[in-house]
């Protein structure tokens, strides 16, 4: 779902939320400082949670981030009824905020061989581009670096679904939308692509019913 501004914002919410059934009251969100902080919450946290970029829940709750270009990831253990959602910018994925997220939900009872986790849409690896000076932060996973005429590039999905198998999670329960924010314009909103004055972004949404 599209937003765009605060009055935006507001109107498309409301009307996502309608359309869906969903009670506002009902959905929490992360606060998101581009860090990889995980969180459980519960029907009495509040509605928006500081300092966290991922949530995870076994309540009757609706999850909620903001995105335009990170990556969101939704974890889902269907059986024990615990998801997680998690805002992965590069900074969060260096920092394994995938990782954290399934710690959180193992303590709520999630089994790794039953989570299930599905890889939003996101900018990826052919229009990340980095430079030089933050290059250091990915010498764990120097598989994912591409050189390309003169340019740096990193595959943003290659290192989740790496931090995600090493954490024994089946391949087979690993899901890739396999669309790009930067490259599909008419469907998402890009930061890196149109460097807007006002932040434009999308919302990602998980609950259970």
């Amino acid at each position: 779902m599209k937003l765009l501004g605060d009055d935006f914002n507001n109107e498309n919410r409301s009307k996502f939320f309608k359309k869906n059934k969903i009670n506002k009251r009902k959905v929490i969100s992360a606060g998101m400082i581009h860090g990889n902080k995980a969180v459980i919450v519960t029907s009495k946290s509040p509605q928006i949670i500081p300092g966290a970029d991922a949530l995870v829940s076994k309540d009757d709750l609706f999850l909620a981030i903001t995105i335009a270009d990170c990556v969101p990831v939704y974890f889902y253990d269907e059986k024990n009824k615990v998801i997680g959602l998690a805002h992965a910018g590069w900074r969060g994925i260096i920092g394994d905020i995938a990782g954290n997220t399934l710690r959180e939900m193992l303590k709520l009872g999630a089994k790794t061989e039953k989570i299930k986790v599905v890889l939003g849409p996101g900018i990826r690896k052919c229009h990340f581009e980095i430079k030089e000076d933050i290059l250091d932060n990915f010498k764990k996973y120097p598989q994912a670096i591409i050189l390309k005429e003169d340019k740096i590039f990193a595959d943003l999905f290659g290192i989740i679904k790496k931090q995600l198998l090493n954490f024994e999670i089946k391949e087979e329960n690993i899901f890739e939308s396999g669309e790009c924010t930067f490259e599909n314009k008419e469907k998402f909103f890009s930061y890196r692509r149109d460097k807007p004055e006002v932040v434009e972004v999308m919302m990602a949404v998980i609950g259970i019913r």
